[in-house]
């Protein structure tokens, strides 16, 4: 677990849980990182820290789309397009501000963007990845 100084933004609601222990477990997981970033840009940690937290955003955000395209693909999930889109979007956004703040625009990180990803975290988990776990369930 990531430990932070200040009040998490992100909080882990029992009506996030899919059913998919994988799924759920890097949903957490999404949720720690974003809460870590907060706790950064309030802080004003180092740029290293600011880095190293971007960097295991990008890349578990990479990997936890991976996880779920694999088991939509698995099962000819029908909305697996649309779904897919919403995931390049964000996908995008991570990687545009990560690429911002190697430029050494340090101040692209703020709480806005970290509201931003609870909120879309939250949003997507309760609609998009809730009706794919149950497409799944009901095959």
């Amino acid at each position: 677990m990531l430990s932070t100084l200040t009040k998490p933004i992100a909080f882990w609601q029992q009506e996030y849980n899919t059913g998919n222990l994988q799924v759920d477990g890097q949903h957490q997981q999404l949720f720690e990182i974003v809460n870590a970033l907060h706790d950064a840009v309030v802080t004003r940690k180092n740029v290293y820290t600011m880095q190293e937290l971007l960097e295991a955003l990008a890349n578990h955000t990479t990997e936890h789309f991976q996880t779920e395209e694999a088991l939509m693909m698995r099962v000819d999930y029908p909305d697996y397009d649309r779904h897919k889109q919403t995931h390049d979007c964000l996908l995008s956004k991570v990687d545009n501000l990560l690429l911002k703040f190697r430029d050494r625009n340090t101040e692209a990180v703020t709480t806005e963007i970290t509201q931003f990803l609870t909120e879309w975290l939250a949003h997507h988990i309760k609609g998009e990845d809730k009706k794919m776990i149950q497409f799944f369930q009901n095959q």
